[in-house]
C-alpha cells in the first residue's frame, strides 16, 4: 500500500531506528516496502542489505531518485531524524483510506514549543500524483498544498 522513501545520512542509528519504527507497519501490510536513498554514504549499503529495503544510490535528487522506482499506490518520505514516534500509523491509515487522495504531511510535537512548532517527518502523497519538479520536503509539501496530519 505504501511505499516509503527513506533518505540516507550517515546517522545509521537514526537510519535504523525508523526502519524499527516502520517494521510492525510492513508485517500488517501497510508498507509495502522500504527505498533506502543513499548519496553513497559508507554503512548505509549493509544496513539496506541487512533490513530488507531497496537501495538506491544517486548524486542527484534522492527523493526523485526513490520515487522513480517504488511500486506502492502512495509514498512516505522520510530521513533519518526525526524518527517516527508511536502513534504514527493511525492517522496515516486513516488519510489513506479516507483522506480522497490529497497529498500531506505528517508533523509531531516537538522541540521546547512542542504544539505550536511541530516537527516535519515527512511526505504522505500518491505516487502518481508526484510532481515532476521534485525539491526537499518542504518544498514538495508547498508544491502539492499538502494538508497537516498531527500524530
Amino acid at each position: 500500500m505504501i511505499s516509503v522513501i527513506l533518505v540516507a545520512s550517515e546517522d545509521l542509528q537514526g537510519l535504523a531506528a525508523q526502519m524499527t519504527m516502520l517494521v510492525p507497519a510492513a508485517v500488517d501490510g501497510l508498507v509495502k516496502e522500504v527505498v533506502l536513498v543513499s548519496g553513497g554514504e559508507p554503512g548505509v549499503e549493509a544496513l539496506a542489505e541487512d533490513s530488507g529495503a531497496r537501495l538506491v544510490t544517486t548524486s542527484g535528487d534522492r527523493l526523485a531518485a526513490g520515487a522513480a522506482v517504488v511500486r506502492g499506490d502512495w509514498i512516505l518520505t522520510l530521513r533519518a531524524a526525526p524518527v517516527l514516534r508511536e502513534g504514527w500509523r493511525e492517522p496515516v491509515e486513516k488519510h489513506v483510506t479516507g483522506g480522497a487522495g490529497a497529498p500531506a504531511v505528517l508533523t509531531a510535537p516537538g522541540g521546547l514549543l512542542g504544539k505550536l512548532a511541530p516537527r516535519l517527518h515527512g511526505v504522505l502523497v500518491r505516487r502518481l500524483d508526484w510532481p515532476a519538479s521534485g525539491g526537499d520536503e518542504k518544498t514538495l509539501a508547498k508544491t502539492l498544498r499538502a494538508r497537516r496530519l498531527a500524530y
